[in-house]
């Protein structure tokens, strides 16, 4: 959620530790970015906005109206130094603004799109299986064939049967 008023951007950043980590120090140093502070870190037991397109909200007075509890906050308020002081009225503004950004057909994509990759990552481990057992396979007959020692291609057979069997 990027929203932005008075020369003003607020942000939520979802993710895994490290990975905020690396993002929070990249933005501290970008020079696009001024007067950067978190207003607020903490850890959630579901993500908030997991299947949810980025959406991006010009905060003005019509769009402030008829939030729950702000009825008193304007565009003006929304500024570095007012909303540093009042995590509730941040809290607030991510709540009424989450919602109409969500994107049920991006989401469902959202939720394709990682079946795809579960299925392309489960593919690529079966055919690395495939490989190990074809290059045992070759291994062990080709010395069979020339009568050379096999015991020395047993550790490579034992591999390749461990990769084929279910776990």
């Amino acid at each position: 959620m990027l929203l932005y008023g008075n020369g003003t951007f607020l942000q939520v950043i979802e993710g895994e530790d490290d990975i905020i980590d690396h993002l929070v120090a990249q933005i501290l140093i970008d020079p696009r970015h001024a007067q950067v502070q978190m207003l607020s870190r903490k850890t959630i037991p579901t993500r908030q906005y997991a299947d949810w397109t980025m959406g991006f909200e010009h905060v003005t007075d019509e769009k402030l109206q008829g939030i729950d509890g702000l009825k008193d906050f304007t565009a003006d308020d929304f500024n570095f130094d007012y909303l540093i002081g009042n995590e509730p009225v941040v809290a607030q503004l991510m709540d009424h603004f989450r919602e109409p950004n969500y994107d049920e057909l991006i989401g469902e994509i959202y939720a394709k799109d990682k079946v795809i990759d579960h299925l392309k990552n489960a593919l690529a481990q079966v055919r690395d299986r495939a490989q190990i057992a074809r290059l045992a396979l070759e291994s062990l007959t080709e010395a069979t064939r020339k009568g050379q020692p096999t015991d020395s291609l047993l550790p490579m057979c034992d591999t390749a049967l461990e990769s084929m069997r279910p776990h």
